[in-house]
């Protein structure tokens, strides 16, 4: 019996092992877990010389939550959504307590830009609250507090950067 169970753990062992070792996508695997909080990707954006600190949203979950329901955000910060493929995306500012400057981006280049978009009136119900999406096909959004666009001087045709911090 003992036998045995020196096996199984060994096995066990080994499938961990080979699980979080052996990766044939060449990325690192971003499992989420619902009931667990996920530590947030940090990463530096670079955009018409200035440098933001940028937490990503690339999934489903954490494209949802967005900023909503955040307090506020530092003027050297911003969300970058990611998308795998080109396409138009639709945003709301659902849970919005604060005005948003929307940079919509195809690749690494800025393609459209929505400023001063207003948070949500008190009580307004989701029905009511405009949908925004962006003339062309994107696949990354860069939101900001309403004014930075403008204070950066970020306009379409820049290029962005980003790297991890």
């Amino acid at each position: 019996m003992k036998k045995f169970s020196v096996q199984i753990i060994a096995l066990l062992l080994l499938i961990g092992g080979s699980l979080i070792f052996f990766n044939p996508t060449g990325k690192s695997p971003s499992i989420e877990i619902p009931f667990l909080p996920a530590k947030p990707q940090i990463f530096k954006l670079e955009v018409n010389g200035a440098v933001l600190t940028v937490e990503i949203a690339d999934t489903p979950s954490k494209r949802n939550k967005g900023l909503g329901n955040r307090e506020s955000l530092a003027l050297d910060q911003g969300m970058l959504f990611i998308f795998d493929r080109l396409d138009k995306y639709n945003f709301w500012m659902k849970g919005l307590k604060f005005p948003l400057d929307f940079v919509w981006i195809k690749d690494d280049k800025v393609v459209d830009i929505l400023q001063n978009i207003p948070a949500p009136v008190k009580n307004q119900t989701d029905k009511d609250l405009p949908i925004y999406t962006s003339k062309e096909l994107i696949n990354k959004v860069l939101e900001v507090n309403a004014g930075v666009v403008q204070k950066l001087g970020i306009k379409t045709g820049d290029n962005i950067k980003i790297s991890p911090q």
